[in-house]
């Protein structure tokens, strides 16, 4: 948000004063949630209002008898990065994501992806190979989730807002309850970290990426020193559990986004309220 001027910049910003009833968070989710339509929303908060709140619980459109959906949405708090240089091949890591995520250590639906870079290494855009990989430089790359910060590709793609950001982590989650597996979100990320389990629209496919392990944070009791299962598993030390910060730009994409991956329907109008 901070790189956000539009929505910083004080003299872009309405003075708005916030009702007397809605000064705690608590009571700014509870009127979030009622049935309210949009104007009348933007009438109690306010543009500056709307941006403080987003932050924290999620701004979304509002029409009648729907949960407001989360558009922008607070930064992750951490995110797991990788140092190719120490990186063995063995994936252990792939293993023990598969292990804790979907109960069998089945690598090649790791959340986390190294395989697909072991023998040729990275594809990039036009689906050319970089000479790496053990038939080439033997340099293997891990691909990791950036856990991307607003505009959130995965996320704002998702036509049934299945991709939620979920605390206390703020990782970016796909809400199988809500996930019909159309498949969208694996076109919308330009370095393909969602995937799919099964067929698209297939009756049981489901869409997965990294959750960062939350549930494994929740429940540990030592959180100072907690790490999500793939770094626990890395022998080579090749993985790190890290604060959160941007890297998209630092990392290349491996494929464009198709044209016909747009906003989805429900987040187009909302958008509009902050840019």
């Amino acid at each position: 948000m901070a790189g956000n001027s539009k929505i910083n910049s004080p003299s872009s910003m309405p003075r708005v004063e916030v009702p007397a009833e809605l000064t705690t968070l608590e009571q700014v989710r509870g009127f979030i949630q009622k049935t309210i339509t949009r104007r009348d929303f933007n009438k109690v908060m306010g543009v500056a209002g709307l941006g403080a709140v987003a932050f924290e619980v999620g701004c979304g459109s509002t029409a009648k008898n729907e949960t407001p959906r989360q558009v922008f949405v607070a930064n992750s708090l951490g995110m797991v990065v990788a140092d190719s240089v120490y990186c063995v091949g063995c994936r252990r890591c792939e293993a023990a994501c598969t292990g804790y995520n979907f109960g069998k250590a089945q690598p090649s639906i790791s959340n986390i992806k190294v395989n697909r870079n072991l023998l040729y290494g990275v594809k990039d855009v036009s689906g050319g190979l970089r000479g790496e990989g053990i038939y080439g430089n033997f340099r293997v790359v891990q691909d990791t989730c950036r856990q991307c910060p607003h505009p959130v590709p995965c996320q704002l793609a998702c036509p049934n807002a299945a991709i939620e950001v979920v605390d206390p982590l703020n990782a970016r989650v796909v809400n199988q309850d809500k996930c019909v597996g159309c498949g969208i979100c694996v076109e919308a990320c330009p370095w393909e970290m969602t995937a799919l389990d099964g067929p698209v629209n297939g009756a049981t496919t489901k869409s997965h990426k990294c959750n960062l392990c939350m549930d494994s944070y929740v429940a540990a009791t030592d959180k100072e020193n907690w790490r999500p299962n793939c770094v626990e598993a890395c022998v080579a030390g090749a993985l790190r559990y890290v604060p959160w910060s941007d890297r998209t730009a630092e990392i290349p994409p491996r494929h464009v986004v198709p044209a016909s991956i747009q906003l989805a329907a429900d987040v187009k109008d909302t958008c509009k309220q902050c840019h």
